[in-house]
């Protein structure tokens, strides 16, 4: 058996790759441009909760979610999930947290407090989360 010719290349040709430096410093700063909008992408949702002042028009038999209008806002009633044993500061400016609130107990409505709501995206869309409450009254 005979071992084939080793193979030739063209005069000017080798096997080895140069890339001018110019096409170097462009891949970078379009890998830095990417990884940048990818990260921008990923963290936009995570942020402080906004501060909302309103009313509960009511909150559900566990205390898991509660109606909520907010002064001045064109939602009536709007369901919103509560963490589970949120920080909460009652109307005397004590905070608390390990317990419910003491403003947000079940079957209640009509009190007035400020929510910490933090908005978030997932596969159904926007959603809203209180995260912190202060009972007002």
């Amino acid at each position: 058996m005979t071992t084939p010719a080793p193979l030739r290349l063209p005069p000017g040709l080798s096997r080895s790759l140069r890339v001018p430096i110019w096409v170097l410093l462009i891949m970078i700063v379009a890998s830095a441009s990417v990884g940048s909008a990818v990260a921008w992408g990923v963290a936009r949702d995570k942020g402080a909760p906004a501060v909302i002042p309103g009313t509960v028009t009511g909150v559900n038999s566990d205390g898991t979610a509660i109606g909520f209008t907010a002064d001045g806002g064109d939602r009536d009633g709007e369901g919103l999930a509560l963490v589970a044993d949120i920080p909460w500061t009652d109307a005397a400016g004590e905070d608390h947290g390990g317990v419910r609130p003491s403003c947000l107990a079940p079957g209640s409505f009509g009190q007035r407090v400020e929510l910490g709501i933090l908005e978030f995206s997932n596969n159904h869309g926007p959603s809203k989360v209180v995260v912190w409450v202060h009972c007002l009254a």
